[in-house]
């Protein structure tokens, strides 16, 4: 459950609306993620979030293959609806 308010695609500038619809064609999913919405709306946020997340997935003493398998599994565990 979050804790503010986070826009609908629909309630986002034309512009970010088509950020968003790019986002959506390049990973192949039909809807754009609520921390997706969070990082248009807190850019400064978005931005070191972004840069941590490409720091963290990179390969290292796990592939990302792994890393994404473990993602997965903790969202499966803990009933995360992505």
């Amino acid at each position: 459950m979050e804790l503010v308010r986070i826009p609908e695609v629909h309630e986002f500038s034309p512009e970010e609306q088509a950020v968003m619809e790019g986002m959506k064609a390049w990973y192949r999913i039909d809807v754009v993620p609520k921390m997706s919405r969070v990082m248009r709306v807190h850019k400064a946020f978005g931005r070191g979030y972004g840069r941590a997340t490409r720091r963290a997935m990179t390969d290292g003493a796990l592939s990302r293959k792994q890393k994404e398998m473990l993602a997965a599994t903790v969202s499966a565990v803990s009933v995360c609806e992505y």
